[in-house]
Formats: C-alpha cells, structure tokens, sequence
C-alpha cells in the first residue's frame, strides 16, 4: 500500500494482493485508511500474468469498521481484469467517488484465475 503527493492534487493510492505464488483465492485481502479527502477519478489493475479477476471495493467509516459487501463503492463497474494483464477505467460508472479522510477502504476479490499477484491503483484528486 503507498500513496503520493508532492505539492499536488492528483496522488495514486496502490494496494497489492498477493497469492504467494499461486492463484489469488477470493474474500476480502486487506484495508487501506483513507489520507486525505479526496475524488476517486480513475482506477488501474495490473496483473503479474495473463489471467482474470473481479475486485470489488467497500468504503466505511472507521466507527462502522469493517466495511461489508454492503458498502461497495464500485456498483456494477468493478474493477476487472478479463484474460489479460491490465485495467483501466476513468470513467467509474455508477460509482460512489467521494472518500473523507479517515474513511477505510476494503478489498475483496469476488473471482479470479491464474493471477498470483494483482495491484490495485486508485487514481484520487485531492479536494
């Protein structure tokens, strides 16, 4: 997990979900504490070989903490990779695309094939 921002108000968010050196299984891999407020204005998936995965992303308060398939921000435009090694999406239909700083973010992987190691990037706009 890392995020950047030098003296600017784009920054990337990653998070890596990691096999161990075999296929990815599916559930939830893992939270990320949101920085700063912020836009979600894109999303990058980039697999370590030619594969599939569906990731759904959940968003909750750390009061309500842990966030549930209840708590999608994705809708049904998940992040997804199709017999390939990458994803690109700007466009984030249907998408909840607010977060407020402290906010925590969940990755679940609702399917995959063949990938052992994905990074999921959301591509933010400081407000």
């Amino acid at each position: 997990m890392g995020f950047s921002l030098v003296g600017r108000k784009e920054a990337g968010l990653s998070f890596i979900i990691d096999g161990s050196g075999a296929a990815i299984t599916t559930g939830e891999k893992g939270h990320i504490d949101v920085p700063f407020k912020c836009t979600i204005v894109g999303q990058r998936l980039f697999a370590d070989q030619s594969g599939s995965i569906v990731i759904d992303i959940w968003k909750d308060t750390y009061a309500n903490f842990p966030p549930t398939v209840a708590d999608t921000i994705t809708a049904a435009a998940k992040p997804t990779i199709v017999a390939g090694i990458k994803d690109s999406d700007d466009a984030l239909t249907g998408w909840t695309k607010s977060l407020a700083e402290g906010e925590i973010l969940a990755f679940n992987v609702d399917s995959c094939t063949t990938i052992e190691r994905c990074t999921v990037v959301l591509r933010l706009k400081k407000a």
